[in-house]
């Protein structure tokens, strides 16, 4: 599978990978490469190794690159700098001799896309295609876990899901389904050189349907009323959600960091049809159907999301 470098290791979605890829193989040459390194398992074989790296300092990444051949780019989350970020990995990659980037991108991208953070990854995805190295470009949709007890849990109390989607349709994608096709990429370099996948679930699903799922699974009623931009930024004043994304705010309840700008943007994209994607993608890579948004409800359903780990979904 050759020497794998997995870049931001230390988040869920670098832990799932990382077992997944020494489920296939114990042995793997694998580098784990983190700002947090005392966040990861620090055991494993001889061949396996945690490394510092900050995507803000290039230094850092030029030393955990090293003799990797195959680098998985987990994206960053600090909006407006992603594109710097990224372009320091990017050429760390091309410094230290790797040949091969897996990336994870969003869906829908495009430059006329609203959502804040698809342009980010727009322009990480064209310096991908200039860097000369290949690539495979995960275009993950929205989590289904995020669906589930971020955007319908609150809806489940409340009895009414308000956002500003409008009858913007999606196709929620489980944690499992991402990590899952990633791993494949990583291992199967070759095959998926220079591929763009939407990694989508099975079913197109606007909020109505959504909330007539959540109705079923918690058994109790729950009804989507969209509501304007306008009506959504004073529902996120209210609860105290700053309007602009600041990387050194502290992170909410449920372990992220949200600001206003951003989710209204994300919002909006659903709504102008931007994420209206489905694809059969996850089966193609992994040959495996994708994990439909009730079983991830059904299975999440008593948990906050940052309780959500891949033993459960």
């Amino acid at each position: 599978m050759g020497r794998i470098v997995i870049s931001g290791a230390s988040g869920d979605l670098g832990h799932r990978v990382t077992d997944l890829l020494l489920a296939a193989d114990p042995d793997a040459e694998l580098t784990l490469v983190t700002r947090t390194p005392e966040k990861l398992y620090q055991g494993g074989t001889q061949r396996h190794r945690v490394c510092q790296g900050d995507y803000r300092d290039a230094a850092s990444l030029d030393a955990a690159y090293s003799g990797g051949e195959i680098l998985f780019l987990i994206s960053g989350l600090n909006l407006g700098r992603r594109v710097s970020e990224h372009r320091n990995a990017i050429s760390a990659a091309q410094r230290a001799g790797i040949r091969h980037i897996v990336y994870t991108s969003v869906g829908g991208v495009q430059p006329n896309n609203p959502a804040l953070s698809s342009r980010d990854h727009c322009q990480t995805e064209l310096d991908l295609r200039a860097s000369g190295l290949t690539y495979t470009i995960l275009r993950n949709s929205l989590y289904s876990e995020i669906v589930s007890n971020v955007l319908v849990a609150p809806g489940v109390e409340s009895g009414l899901l308000t956002q500003a989607t409008g009858d913007g349709f999606i196709a929620p994608v489980a944690k499992s389904d991402v990590a899952d096709s990633a791993a494949t990429c990583l291992l199967q370099n070759e095959r998926h050189a220079d591929a763009v996948y939407e990694i989508t679930g099975s079913e197109l699903l606007n909020f109505h349907d959504i909330a007539a799922i959540a109705t079923e699974v918690h058994g109790v009623p729950v009804k989507y009323a969209p509501v304007s931009v306008e009506e959504r930024l004073a529902f996120f004043d209210s609860v105290g959600i700053p309007r602009t994304y600041d990387p050194s705010m502290p992170p909410s309840a449920d372990g992220h960091m949200w600001a206003s700008d951003e989710l209204i943007s994300a919002e909006v994209a659903i709504s102008e049809g931007y994420q209206a994607i489905m694809s059969h993608h996850v089966k193609h890579i992994t040959g495996r159907e994708p994990v439909p948004l009730r079983s991830v409800m059904e299975r999440c359903k008593s948990l906050r999301y940052d309780e959500i780990g891949a033993h459960v979904s």
